[in-house]
This record gives structure tokens, sequence and C-alpha cells, in this order.
């Protein structure tokens, strides 16, 4: 069934459940060139099947929405990262694909082609649990443009919605559905806060927005950060719960924890980690390392201490752990 503003407008009169009880936004990305990506946060103690989900696009102040379901679970007080697998418009090869931790550019002395060292702080890739639609659809056919779709075309004046398949349930909204901003919603002194941004939800919010606003002020819930910021994916500290994150997962251990300084912290997992990013509470990327292994050591002799956030991916997604670092 087509979904229209109507429906939007009705989500004001229905009951949604209390605060830390559904499934939200945490992060939006909105970079340069074709990085973007949504960061879906679960705020409840329970493992969660994304395949009842999709996320939804009302472009440049329409009310017709191109929309795409999800698929993975998501952890208990875990996040999961969605991200535009962009190809050209003939499915073949990438065409600006995200930003993968390396840059490539042209000496302009030389002529030589050089590419700089990787730096986590820029690969936007390494921290997506799903890509979506590869293909641009430039045509006017109904039935082609549903067959692909722009969800994550997304460019600073679009809503977008998280929704709840087969039902008129909108578990959360980033915008105002029918409402054109321009070039972006921004804030009362005009700065863009939804172009060339990224926005993290403050961790006091504990549910999503499910009703269309009558004014999108993205101030109330969200912090503004630079274009490009991708640091803080796959953790999202909030309110809900007894953790601010995921914690509650025992196929991924950390021993001992608490742990003095100057030891090493032992991980283990239940599938072949492929990843580990450590991350302080201010969520700055603090390490990070590939793995190809079930359990790993990892020396925090230089960490200060205090508490930090120990985000793990493996084929199931991204699971995370607090461990806290005390002085000898």
């Amino acid at each position: 069934m087509k979904k229209t503003l109507l429906s939007i407008l009705f989500l004001s009169t229905i009951s949604f459940g209390q605060d830390c009880s559904q499934l939200f936004f945490s992060e939006y990305v909105e970079g340069w060139s074709n990085n973007k990506a949504l960061e879906i946060y679960n705020p409840t103690g329970e493992e969660i099947d994304l395949s009842s989900y999709s996320i939804s696009r009302y472009a440049n102040g329409g009310t017709s929405p191109s929309t795409t379901q999800l698929s993975g679970t998501i952890s208990p007080y875990g996040t999961f990262v969605v991200g535009l697998d962009k190809q050209n418009p003939d499915g073949e090869g990438f065409e600006a694909p995200l930003w993968d931790g390396y840059y490539t550019y042209i000496d302009s002395i030389t002529g030589e082609v050089v590419t700089t060292d990787y730096d986590a702080n820029y690969d936007l890739q390494g921290k997506i649990d799903l890509f979506l639609n590869p293909v641009y659809y430039f045509g006017t056919n109904a039935d082609s443009s549903a067959a692909y779709p722009t969800t994550m075309y997304f460019n600073g004046n679009d809503a977008i919605t998280l929704e709840l398949l087969g039902s008129p349930l909108i578990l959360d909204l980033i915008g105002k559905v029918g409402e054109d901003p321009g070039a972006s919603w921004s804030d009362s002194d005009g700065n863009y806060w939804t172009k060339d941004h990224t926005l993290r939800r403050k961790g006091n919010i504990l549910s999503g927005v499910n009703f269309n606003p009558g004014l999108f002020d993205p101030t109330l819930e969200w912090d503004s950060l630079p274009a490009n910021t991708f640091n803080g994916l796959g953790v999202h500290e909030c309110n809900c719960g007894s953790s601010t994150i995921s914690e509650i997962n025992s196929d991924f251990k950390i021993y001992p924890n608490p742990v003095r300084m100057k030891e090493k912290v032992f991980i283990s997992n239940k599938y072949t980690i492929d990843e580990i990013n450590i991350y302080n509470k201010l969520g700055k990327l603090i390490l990070t390392d590939k793995y190809r292994s079930n359990n790993t050591t990892i020396d925090i002799s230089n960490f200060p201490s205090g508490m930090y956030f120990v985000s793990l991916k493996d084929q199931a997604g991204t699971k995370t752990r607090t461990i806290v670092i005390e002085n000898e």
C-alpha cells in the first residue's frame, strides 16, 4: 500500500509504547559525495530481527517515499549502521564509493598517483553493517523506480523515517515530511545541520520522533558535527537501561574487567573477529585493528584510567561492551 503524508499525520493518535522500547536513529551521516550512513540504536535488552523494519526517504518536500527493507539483527543496547552502496547507473563498478580510510591524489609536481596511509577516522566503509541502494534509478516508470529504491540518496533536505513493515507505525523521523527546507534544515542562526554534517543523537533521548512535527528543530535532540565525521559510528551512549551500550551478549567476553593499567585485556567471541575498535567516553577512536580469530589480546598499557567502549565486528554484526581501566 502506498504511503502518503496522510498516514504520517495520523501518527499522533497512535500509542507507541514507552521510552527505551523501540528502535530509533542514533546517528546521521550526510558527508561529501556518497558518504551517506544511518545508525540505528536498540534501546532494549532483546536482540531484534531487522527484517521487520524499513527506512524511507521523502525527497525534497515530497509525500510519497522511496522505501527499503532492512535485514540482519541488532544486539541488545547495540547499534546497526546502514550505508550507501553506490554503483554507476548500469550497476557495474563503483561510482565514488564510501571513504575507506585511504586518500588517493595526483602529485601536482611529479604527476604520480599517491595514496596516504590508512586513517581509521576516515574509514566509513569499515563501519557499515548493511550496504543499500547500489543503483540510482533515473527513469519515470513507477515499477522500475520501486525495483531500484533511492532511500539512501538523501542530501540534507530529505525527511528520513524508520518504520515497521506492514504497519502505519513510524518509529523515528529526521526532518519533516512534506516540507522542503531548501538546501538543509538549519538552526536559528541559519547554519546548516542536515547537509554536509554528521548528527549524533543526544544521550538523554530515549525514543524516536513518531509524529510529523509542526517545526523540525534539529538542535533539540541532535549534536552537530563536521562533514565526514565517522568515528562515533558503531557506539551510541544512551540513558536507556542499565548500560549505555550493548553489554548483554554472552558470546562476546572481555576479561579481566575492570583491568589495571599496564595490563593486557583478553577478548573471546563466538564467531571469528573481523575488527575491534576502542573508543573513549567522548566517542574518540583510540585503537582500531583487524583480526581473523575468535580470541585476541589487547595491550592497554598506554591507556589512561577511565571507561572505554570496545566495539567488535563479526559475521553477526557489531557488538559493544564497556571496559574500565583502573589505576595501578
